[in-house]
């Protein structure tokens, strides 16, 4: 029995602008601060067709993974001009709170706003009259997992929804929200508060707690709490997401064939693949496609490091 897992790469093969670039390029020309938020805190490049190699950014490629890369310091740094100045005669007590409530609104364009783009880039993504020559040899009774938001499968192949697990949710007017997102933890870009240094007399450590006192500021720790919101709101929690389709891979036992059609295989993906691995028949044969010739071997590599023996890596057009 045959599982499918399906990546954007399956998408983009077919002709769908699905490419994140082009998510990048709905950002700059419709969410114009979101966009720059991204190029000033996260390291993007700014996109230009005209351009070439701006269009090879691999911070866009990998975006999901880029997301994680959010420069909170120098967010903070850039709205320093919000802190209050207390000693000003105009200091009112609700200056404590600006750059609090600058940081939440940051954070609202790089989260909600964010999510909100998303959503609609992929429901304005048009789906090109079938290419037959882009065919891809899949069977229509195997049971698919896509991590794509489209109707692809349905569309062009007649793959029933019911034999599909749209892992990340499918894109409608009815769905609140897509899952999109990092795979760090978000405990590990909280700051770590300050060690006590051992041995210290008790002057020292009079010393010691008094500048540490100095050093803490009420407005700048609350704006410092409030984009550190960040991380969390846009951490992917795929456990919980596995958690949640447990029924699905509790039935792939028989599964002896995978075909992994236009994934990445990229880190923030891995715990479904290793999951999936854990599911499936332990001698099962694993067949991925690649684009890049630099990904081959690295496929291999990362299908092997789960435990899979029986790896092969072809060309889409080779399935």
């Amino acid at each position: 029995m045959r599982l499918y897992v399906i990546g954007n790469g399956f998408d983009v093969h077919h002709g769908l602008d699905t490419r994140y670039t082009s998510f990048g390029l709905y950002l700059k020309n419709n969410y114009e601060e979101t966009y720059e938020l991204l190029l000033n805190y996260f390291g993007f490049t700014d996109l230009a067709p005209d351009f070439p190699t701006t269009m090879l950014d691999p911070l866009w490629s990998e975006f999901e993974t880029s997301m994680s890369l959010l420069d909170k310091d120098s967010v903070l740094e850039a709205n320093m001009d919000a802190m209050p100045n207390y000693s000003s005669d105009d200091f009112r007590d609700r200056d404590r709170y600006t750059l609090e409530i600058e940081m939440e609104r940051i954070l609202g364009l790089l989260t909600t706003e964010l999510y909100k783009a998303f959503k609609e880039f992929i429901l304005a993504v048009q789906l090109p009259p079938f290419d037959r020559s882009r065919s891809v040899n899949i069977d229509r009774d195997a049971v698919y997992l896509t991590f794509n938001y489209t109707d692809t499968l349905y569309q062009y192949y007649g793959i029933p929804d019911e034999n599909v697990l749209f892992i990340h949710g499918k894109a409608n007017e009815h769905v609140d929200e897509l899952i999109l997102g990092h795979g760090v933890d978000p405990e590990s870009f909280e700051e770590k508060p300050a060690e006590q240094p051992s041995e210290l007399s008790d002057e020292g450590l009079e010393r010691w707690i008094e500048y540490q006192s100095d050093q803490y500021d009420y407005s700048f720790e609350r704006g410092r709490h409030a984009i550190n919101q960040y991380f969390s709101a846009t951490f992917k929690g795929t456990e919980q997401v596995i958690k949640n389709n447990e029924d699905f891979f509790a039935k792939l036992g028989n599964i002896n064939e995978i075909y992994v059609l236009g994934h990445s295989l990229a880190d923030v993906d891995l715990p479904y693949f290793k999951k999936l691995k854990q599911s499936v028949r332990p001698d099962a044969k694993w067949v991925a496609t690649f684009y890049n010739a630099t990904d081959e071997e690295a496929f291999s590599d990362i299908l092997t490091g789960l435990g899979a023996t029986n790896v092969t890596i072809v060309r889409m057009e080779q399935v």
